[in-house]
């Protein structure tokens, strides 16, 4: 019983590290392309390591300040609007330590 609750406090500590320990950052960035992953039913054999139980629509944006590359998940909707070389705005989290981007959407 006293394991679990010990447990428990040090992953909600690690959580509360993990997601203060990124910083949001906005950018105009360009559309270099986009992807589409299709979803994996049950039982199905899984063709791309990246599928899912859900389809994803992914835009590859690559930022005008620093020209780092970033992929975004936006729904079906924007997606179908987005071309190549379009300029967006990106809001984004940037670990501060690793400098690593932890999710990005595209507004």
């Amino acid at each position: 019983m006293k394991k679990s609750i010990v447990l428990g406090c040090i992953i909600a500590l690690l959580l509360m590290m993990g997601l203060g320990g990124c910083e949001k950052k906005s950018a105009d960035a360009v559309v270099m392309g986009k992807d589409y992953v299709a979803a994996v039913k049950q039982g199905e054999e899984i063709k791309n390591e990246r599928a899912t139980n859900h389809e994803q629509w992914i835009v590859k944006v690559r930022m005008l300040d620093n020209g780092r590359t970033v992929e975004a998940r936006v729904d079906r909707a924007q997606w179908e609007k987005l071309r190549e070389s379009d300029r967006v705005k990106v809001a984004y989290r940037v670990g501060k330590y690793t400098g690593t981007v932890w999710d990005a959407e595209i507004k």
